[in-house]
């Protein structure tokens, strides 16, 4: 039986050296991978529990690093494996697998402290009216892909970690041009880990 609701939450282990580079050098490594678990939790202790959605969190480069294993125990939440591949096809395989046993399933990372249970659920509604939904992001690739029909292509030929993801994810998408969301940031640079401890502070 075909189910409604997926949300998947894509994550890296927080490995020294391996996550947030962009920090350094004004973060070390380790401080760097610090904060990306700190985000990392963020993330799941906030949509975890969604009423009428089912989580995974999707692990790279597999499931059996200490971190997961703790937010699996702490918030329950399902844990897999990304696939192999760029991160493209990481993206389309995981929401083609997901798309064969739900009718709606969106897609996040764990770097964009800003998404809420409400803007989820907004991707989810629009799907009711496009198969295919962006939330962008200020740096000009985007935080959020939602879908209720496979569309690889949108996954192909893009260059990522550039400004140019977003216009070129749109691109692929025509004559079926996406509905976009508001637009959010994510913590790639150092001026960014002021606004994430602001949201901490504020919890």
């Amino acid at each position: 039986m075909q189910k409604d609701k997926l949300l998947i939450i894509f994550a890296k282990a927080p490995v020294p050296g391996q996550v947030k580079t962009r920090l350094t050098p004004d973060y070390s490594h380790f401080q760097a991978s610090i904060i990306h678990q700190q985000l990392l939790e963020h993330t799941v202790s906030n949509l975890h529990h969604m009423k009428g959605v089912d989580v995974e969190l999707h692990c790279a480069p597999d499931q059996e690093h200490k971190f997961f294993k703790y937010l699996k125990h702490q918030y329950q939440i399902k844990l897999a494996v990304q696939s192999e591949g760029d991160l493209g096809q990481k993206m389309s395989a995981a929401m083609h697998n997901a798309l064969t046993n739900y009718n709606k399933v969106a897609l996040i990372g764990s770097d964009a402290p800003a998404i809420s249970r409400s803007y989820i659920y907004k991707a989810f509604d629009a799907l009711d009216v496009n198969s295919a939904v962006i939330g962008p992001a200020e740096d000009g690739g985007y935080v959020l892909v939602a879908l209720s029909k496979s569309h690889s292509e949108m996954f192909d030929q893009i260059e990522w970690g550039t400004e140019k993801v977003l216009q070129q994810t749109i691109d692929t998408l025509k004559p079926a041009f996406p509905i976009l969301l508001d637009t959010l940031w994510d913590l790639d640079r150092t001026e960014d880990v002021a606004r994430f401890n602001l949201i901490l502070n504020n919890q």
